[in-house]
């Protein structure tokens, strides 16, 4: 197994999304379009944090040309933000939390505060129609300025590899 920060196939996923999450931003308030851009917006996120934290790997489809198909694993499976985040290695978190704490320096929330409050948006925004879901309490901001930070940062990553056995 192989990691490539961040890594290329999942970042390119996230982009995906990104930029489909900013074509229904730029519409007006009253679009009815809410539920879908704020799903976009979290999986776009869920798809920055896991570039950060996917194996590569590595399936031979003919051994003596050694062609393989190379996808990627995310270390962490779900749409749990905060669970995501952990699997990030130490280095890249640190970076991205300082980062995020000067971007943001008016806001006296860091960066796991918030994921943790968007917690659960991916799903609500799929089943706003069951009984126990509230979409109304996902900060929209939040999520705007997430999706922004987390592209910028991921887009201006220098890539390292990091060999695993």
């Amino acid at each position: 197994m192989r990691q490539e920060i961040p890594d290329p196939q999942v970042k390119d996923a996230a982009e995906q999304y990104i930029n489909a999450w900013n074509e229904l931003y730029k519409l007006p308030l009253g679009s009815g379009v809410l539920l879908p851009m704020m799903n976009i917006a979290t999986v776009a996120i869920e798809l920055y944090l896991k570039c950060l934290c996917s194996e590569q790997v590595f399936t031979p489809v003919d051994s003596v040309d050694r062609i393989n198909i190379v996808t990627a694993k995310p270390q962490k499976r779900g749409h749990d933000f905060i669970k995501i985040f952990k699997k990030i290695p130490e280095a890249y978190r640190c970076e991205l939390t300082k980062q995020y704490n000067s971007f943001f320096e008016n806001d006296s929330r860091n960066f796991e505060h918030v994921i943790s409050e968007l917690e659960g948006a991916f799903m609500q925004s799929r089943y706003p129609y069951e009984a126990d879901c509230d979409v109304s309490r996902f900060n929209l901001q939040d999520l705007s300025k997430l999706c922004e930070f987390l592209s910028d940062f991921v887009s201006n990553l220098q890539v390292t590899d990091t060999v695993y056995s």
